[in-house]
């Protein structure tokens, strides 16, 4: 009985994520201007703003030389990158049954880019929590290469481009992963994580909350999470 309450609540809140907002993301904002690169230590940050969860990278050498959309980018500072469900995630607005079609069906999906130009502290200010991670080079190169590989394109390596918004400040690529219930935005953050090699597990990670207890002792919590 313990185990199904468990379950339910994880269920419901879910349901709470993706019929409110989803992994929507922060539209039109200010941002960030410093890498915070070190000779052989790179900086990437994890952020979470109300229902959206991103990878804040920087656009530098590695980064743009992996990672073939932010040939998009090349004016900004900074990248916050995520992922969600094709449809909601473009258009959270849209209705009740859109919202509840996200979680309950596995679903196509899409990475969200967002430029970002001013200093690291706009959007650690605007966050609900902001972590700061370290890497090697290894670690960060395993980590941009795993999100190059969520990419779907065509034979002739070409991305696909669903939506822009704001001149081109955010655009929606097509990605090659299924969307569900149990694999969400902060479970894609996760295993990105992972993928660097970080000692993070992305069993069971749905909400933003789970990826902050996680995350929080792999690097420096700038901003912690209320309540934690």
């Amino acid at each position: 009985m313990k185990k199904l309450n468990s379950f339910l609540l994880i269920l419901l809140s879910a349901l709470q994520i993706f019929i409110s907002a989803s992994c929507t993301g922060r539209e039109n904002l200010n941002t960030g201007n410093e890498t915070g690169h070190t000779a052989g230590q790179y900086t990437v940050y994890i952020i979470n703003n109300n229902l959206h969860t991103g990878i804040v990278i920087p656009v530098d050498v590695e980064s743009s030389r992996t990672i073939t959309a932010l040939k998009y980018f090349k004016n900004f500072r900074f990248t916050d990158i995520g992922w969600g469900e094709e449809k909601f995630y473009q258009n959270p607005k849209d209705n009740f049954c859109m919202g509840a079609r996200a979680v309950l069906l596995p679903n196509t999906s899409v990475i969200r880019i967002e430029g970002y130009s001013n200093t690291a502290d706009s959007f650690i200010g605007w966050s609900d929590y902001t972590v700061r991670l370290t890497l090697s080079k290894d670690q960060y190169i395993k980590l941009i290469r795993f999100i190059e590989n969520s990419f779907k394109k065509n034979t002739g390596d070409t991305l696909f481009i669903t939506s822009e918004k704001y001149s081109g400040e955010i655009i929606f690529f097509k990605s090659v992963y299924r969307y569900c219930l149990f694999n969400t935005c902060n479970t894609w953050v996760a295993e990105a994580l992972k993928s660097s090699g970080l000692d993070v597990s992305p069993f069971f990670i749905i909400t933003a909350s789970q990826l902050y207890r996680e995350i929080r002792n792999q690097g420096t919590v700038l901003k912690p999470l209320k309540g934690f």
